[in-house]
């Protein structure tokens, strides 16, 4: 049951990074505020796997299932960079 909800989470990652790159390339003040977006995700994502131990305690998740859905956070922006750079 588990593995389904983190299958439609993942999912829904995809399509939420695809739709920002498909509205990327509608506009250039798009693009540069999904620019902004993405930067600052990226800055988040940076910081969760340096602060990862004491973000699991706040959390209350094991550091592994953590570092799990960060993995898939990644995958989810390569995604959608991909369907960026194909439209």
């Amino acid at each position: 049951m588990r593995a389904m909800y983190l299958a439609n989470y993942f999912v829904a990652g995809c399509i939420a990074f695809s739709l920002l790159g498909w509205v990327a390339s509608l506009h250039p003040m798009a693009f540069r505020a999904v620019l902004c977006l993405l930067a600052a995700i990226g800055c988040a994502w940076g910081l969760s796997w340096l602060l990862d131990f004491s973000l699991s305690k706040l959390l209350k998740i094991s550091v592994a299932d953590l570092q799990a859905l960060l993995i898939s956070g990644l995958a989810m922006l390569l995604i959608g960079l991909g369907v960026f750079l194909c439209t």
